[in-house]
């Protein structure tokens, strides 16, 4: 289980106190990504969702399962509820759907999801089934 640091958690708190976060073209950007994600994860395209991580979050999610990504990020049961509104901070973004909480970064080649499956835990950092 990856765990978001306490750097992401005050980076979210400052961004939420000091104006509406996610606002504008690249929170739709972001909100696009998670959406697809999630479509892949519903359509049964494991391929597809695997292309929506971050390469990081692929290689560990099929080293952890020994198995190939788009196999495992299936096995998950990730939910696929309707993506909400994304908060984004800097080059990153959280993104919550009806039953999950998404994590992503915007790389090179857009808006990837770096961690999914993530459940608050109080005061204590997310846990999350997918992580990179």
């Amino acid at each position: 289980m990856w765990r978001i640091g306490i750097r992401v958690a005050c980076g979210l708190a400052v961004c939420w106190a000091a104006s509406g976060c996610g606002t504008g073209q690249r929170g739709e950007d972001a909100e696009a990504a998670a959406d697809a994600f999630v479509t892949a994860l519903a359509e049964g395209d494991g391929a597809a969702a695997c292309g929506l991580l971050s390469p990081e979050a692929a290689e560990r999610l099929a080293a952890e399962d020994g198995e190939a990504c788009g196999a495992a990020v299936l096995a998950l049961g990730l939910p696929t509820e309707a993506v909400g509104t994304a908060d984004v901070w800097g080059d990153r973004a959280l993104v919550r759907t009806g039953g999950d909480t998404l994590f992503l970064a915007e790389l090179a080649g857009g808006w990837k999801v770096v961690a999914a499956g993530c459940a608050p835990q109080g005061e204590r950092p997310y846990e999350c089934e997918v992580e990179g």
